[in-house]
Order: C-alpha cells, then sequence, then structure tokens
C-alpha cells in the first residue's frame, strides 16, 4: 500500500470517528492559528496531498479553508502591530521585519482584507476565436463605412460596397 492510499484510509478512519465536519473543523481551526497545513495533515497520518484533495472536492469545505487562511491572515496582520507595539529602540530592527513579514503575507493570503489590490470578478467570458471573430467583423465593417463615406463625397460616383477579406 503507499502513502496516498494508505493516508486516503487513515482520512477514512477519521471521518468515521469525528465525522466530516468533526475533521474539517480540527484542520481549520489549526489553520487558522498558523500551523502549517502539511504538518497538520503529517499529524493527522496522511499526506497533504490527500487533505488538500478532500478539503477541494466540495465547495463547502474550500469556502471553510478559505475562511481560516483569513483568520490566519488576521492573527499576522495584529501581531505585526503587536511587535512595532512593543518595541524598544534595541528591538526595533527586528520589529520592523517582523511587521514587514506579517503584514505582506497577511496580505497575500487575505488580498481583501490586508492587501493592497482589489479582487476582480469576472462575470462574463469570451473565447480568444470570438474575440478574434468580432474584430474581424468591426474591421470589416469600419472599412465598408470609408468607402460608403468615400463614394458619397463624389456626386458622380455610385455607392458600392466590396467585402474585402481581412486576416488578423
Amino acid at each position: 500500500m503507499n502513502s496516498r492510499t494508505e493516508g486516503w484510509s487513515r482520512l477514512d478512519s477519521l471521518i468515521a470517528e469525528d465525522g466530516e465536519e468533526g475533521v474539517l473543523a480540527l484542520v481549520t481551526t489549526r489553520i487558522a492559528i498558523g500551523e502549517n497545513p502539511q504538518d497538520i495533515a503529517l499529524s493527522m497520518g496522511m499526506p497533504w496531498i490527500v487533505m488538500r484533495k478532500w478539503m477541494e472536492d466540495k465547495p463547502e469545505r474550500m469556502q471553510a479553508w478559505e475562511l481560516a487562511k483569513r483568520c490566519f491572515a488576521d492573527g499576522l496582520a495584529y501581531e505585526g502591530l503587536k511587535a512595532v507595539k512593543d518595541a524598544d529602540p534595541e528591538t526595533v530592527q527586528v520589529a520592523k521585519l517582523q511587521f514587514d513579514a506579517y503584514t505582506k503575507t497577511a496580505g497575500k493570503v487575505s488580498r481583501e482584507e490586508w492587501g493592497e489590490k482589489v479582487q476582480v470578478e469576472i462575470n462574463q467570458t469570451i473565447s480568444v476565436l470570438d474575440a478574434l471573430e468580432e474584430a474581424r467583423m468591426r474591421v470589416i465593417g469600419a472599412s465598408a463605412v470609408a468607402r460608403m463615406t468615400d463614394a458619397t463625397d463624389s456626386p458622380d460616383s455610385p455607392v458600392t460596397i466590396q467585402q474585402e477579406s481581412v486576416e488578423i
């Protein structure tokens, strides 16, 4: 039996003992207080890849994991502020390093709350082929309008529109 198979067996036995919610609560609580997820998985008798896959299998578990990470980010940010607040002239450089490292990590883990970037939500997607076709049609339309304008500028010439093949 390989480590993944043993890990899945261990996870199944933990779920049988504590239920899915119990295992999820244990994992997310430990993540929220700043424990390394790989160490959490190993302490529970499985590789991280097994636990991560289990977490990703249901959106509710991923939401709980994201909440735990945001809680961890909160803790980091406040820990950085505490280090600065408690600094004295001898420890100010260490406090600055801690503050910078903690707030930078918090900003990466929870961009909305502690980061500088705003999370962008994409509500509509379009394929590259559709975008190219739309651009092609705009070029054809623009060249047709230009020819119509040129033709109507001359009162003696009839208005004719030719479609050109445009490669993009």
